[in-house]
């Protein structure tokens, strides 16, 4: 469907996190199920793709023959159009919000660890621009 075609060497940090599931988003999914004929779930699990000038959302989900993980979605967001990066932890939790001048999205990482890898990569794209 879609990949990121990236050489490791262009990769300066990729973190996984995970988007809030709605009702809407389960009712959409069980009605495009019923409607297809094609089982799958919801895609929620995102990777944050960090380059020199660009940040990708690779939208992860299973296929429904064999349950492969595959790309879903794909957004690139230039860092130029980059609006807002903000981080909120708490000890278990990053909270993650990405604003552009079209969108908002908004992550939750798994910080079990302590090592704040959303905070890192905060900083990281405040240095670059």
């Amino acid at each position: 469907m879609f990949s990121v075609n990236l050489n490791d060497d262009d990769i300066l940090m990729k973190i996984n996190a995970s988007k809030s599931i709605s009702k809407k988003d389960v009712l959409m999914n069980f009605v495009g199920n019923l409607l297809t004929a094609a089982g799958g779930d919801i895609a929620n699990k995102v990777w944050l793709i960090l380059t020199n000038d660009t940040l990708y959302l690779e939208y992860k989900g299973h296929a429904a023959i064999g349950y492969a993980e595959e790309t879903r979605d794909l957004d690139t967001i230039p860092l130029k159009e980059l609006k807002e990066f903000l981080v909120t932890s708490n000890k278990n939790e990053e909270l993650i919000k990405i604003t552009t001048n079209q969108k908002k999205f908004v992550f939750i990482r798994n910080n079990d660890r302590g090592d704040s890898l959303a905070l890192a990569m905060s900083k990281v794209i405040n240095d670059i621009k």
